[in-house]
């Protein structure tokens, strides 16, 4: 591989959606933006919902919604380093995505009704709850801990909310 170059998948459970030679991926964790380049340190991180850009070595951009997820970064030599010689170092990058769409995948339409519909959800669910701004996110036992019904309810349209959100960022011309 050339110099600046690395390997990048995004793979759901469905579908590997990039497998490519790559000089950028740029995506959100909870840690805030991150950029990975070739020779970044190797790390495990969560990916929170949001758009993911790779800049392959060759092409155009790819644009993707990413709902979630964990990436890896691992660095080792490469499998042609002839025996003898000093190891050649390469990055390889994986996103495991549990939802992830590319661009040209994602239904505009769809993603504008499910945002309108989910809006109105928080707005009905906020004066219900008599909440302002967004939720604390659920734990398990939630509703043990003092959680009502529609706080949960609340959690999970700003969570459906957030999701169409995401598409349509991710679909908007550029």
């Amino acid at each position: 591989m050339p110099d600046g170059v690395f390997q990048v998948a995004v793979v759901t459970p469905e579908e590997r959606l990039v497998d490519t030679e790559a000089r950028t991926l740029v995506l959100r964790s909870s840690d805030g933006d991150l950029t990975v380049l070739d020779g970044h340190t190797p790390l495990v991180t969560d990916v929170v919902p949001g758009p993911v850009r790779v800049e392959p070595a060759d092409g155009e951009p790819v644009q993707l919604a990413v709902h979630g997820g964990y990436l890896q970064v691992d660095t080792g030599p490469t499998p042609e380093t002839p025996e003898g010689s000093v190891p050649v170092r390469t990055t390889r990058v994986t996103l495991l995505a549990g939802v992830a769409e590319l661009r040209d995948q994602i239904d505009v339409p769809r993603a504008e009704r499910a945002r309108d519909e989910a809006q109105a959800a928080v707005e009905s669910l906020r004066a219900a709850t008599g909440r302002t701004g967004t939720s604390p996110t659920p734990t398990a036992g939630s509703e043990e801990e003092g959680q009502s019904a529609e706080e949960i309810e609340l959690v999970a349209a700003e969570s459906a909310l957030r999701r169409a959100e995401v598409r349509l960022e991710v679909a908007a011309p550029a």
